[in-house]
């Protein structure tokens, strides 16, 4: 551009300086209508250089003007924008590192795209249901748009609504192949309505595709086995042999519960002579019926291993079961020289009360 005007400016110079090489002074007449304009060739040149430098300033202040107005206008979306990422990125760390409020709480304080939004009210529902706001969880899951509602399944499940989340499943659990997030979905929906033999069925034809730990498995079969202890031993005889294992100790705890520990014995027993005593004493602390055999058979292994605390508390249970409740007193006693521990407090209280040791009974109650 500039090279354009250098040339123009230099051809109108030449024609202005060529007067000179003929000696004439030169002379310009515009005239038009009744206006007439007259003068040098040397101040008209002048003056078309002004104007022509006019007009490239001018031109330059338009374009900066223009481009800068563009910008501007685009300034204020852009910055909400920018913040309202900056939320988002910001609310997802939150919620990787466990502080799912305080994630709700930002996103609240900063309006997300309307894409974001189902996103929005499922984590404002999660920080209510960790807060024991069920209304307010079953009010933000409602307003997430039909699309979504099929993820939603556990956040209903946490809001008591195992009813919802199993009409939300339903339809993914009659494709050919369902997904372990589904199926797993749909079990613990089952488990929290109830239908326990629902959700046995589910297993022993999913199992496979049901990559659980052990803990996992412990945790469903005792919500199911607890939920309907009268169907326990139905239920278990339902499952395959490759996940009875891991009912086992449900129905175990179940069985001591309901005072049927002559049919758990043996096993107790084999616990005891593995050396397995913590096992053993965390399934007595249930235990409702006294049993002579495994009591001389821990009093034996008791010689051995005086002081061994599980040993203790699983000979207390046992004499809370059969009504010795002064020896069940003595023995946490000297449990009490020992660190205490949370699940030793139930079974320390029935003792203490029995003998009329309220005191001690109120002061564990407290603690």
């Amino acid at each position: 551009m500039m090279a354009k005007i250098i040339t123009f400016v230099l051809i109108f110079i030449a024609l202005a300086a060529s007067h000179l090489l003929i000696d004439e002074k030169g002379y310009v007449l515009i005239s038009f209508n009744q206006t007439t304009i007259e003068g040098s060739i040397v101040s008209f040149t002048i003056l078309l250089l002004l104007a022509i430098t006019a007009l490239v300033l001018l031109g330059k202040i338009v374009r900066w003007s223009w481009r800068h107005l563009i910008n501007t206008k685009g300034h204020f979306s852009r910055k909400r924008k920018l913040k309202a990422q900056q939320a988002w990125d910001e609310s997802l760390w939150l919620l990787i590192n466990g502080e799912v409020e305080q994630a709700a709480t930002l996103l609240a304080k900063t309006p997300q795209p309307d894409e974001r939004q189902d996103y929005v009210r499922a984590i404002a529902a999660k920080a209510a249901l960790k807060q024991g706001d069920i209304v307010k969880a079953n009010t933000e899951l409602e307003a997430i748009s039909d699309d979504n509602q099929g993820q939603l399944a556990t956040l209903w499940l946490e809001a008591n609504n195992s009813e919802q989340a199993l009409a939300l499943l339903d339809d993914k659990m009659s494709a050919a192949k369902p997904t372990a997030a589904v199926l797993s979905g749909y079990i613990a929906a089952c488990v929290e309505a109830q239908q326990s033999e629902q959700a046995t069925t589910q297993i022993a034809k999913w199992h496979k595709k049901l990559n659980w730990s052990d803990a996992q498995w412990q945790t469903l079969f005792e919500r199911m086995f607890t939920a309907t202890p009268e169907q326990a031993d139905a239920l278990f005889n339902m499952l395959p042999k490759a996940v009875k294992a891991h009912a086992v100790p449900a129905l175990t705890k179940v069985k001591l519960q309901q005072g049927r520990i002559a049919e758990v014995t043996g096993d107790l027993k084999k616990l005891l002579k593995q050396g397995q005593y913590h096992q053993l004493a965390e399934y007595l602390q249930y235990n409702t019926q006294a049993n002579a055999e495994l009591k001389l058979a821990l009093q034996q292994q008791l010689k051995k291993h005086p002081d061994d605390k599980e040993l203790l508390f699983a000979l207390a249970c046992l004499c809370n079961a059969e009504a010795d409740y002064e020896l069940a007193a003595k023995i946490f006693d000297s449990l009490s020289a020992h660190p205490w521990e949370a699940r030793w407090s139930k079974q320390a209280q029935l003792a203490y009360e029995k003998i009329h040791t309220y005191e001690k009974a109120y002061l564990i109650a407290k603690s």
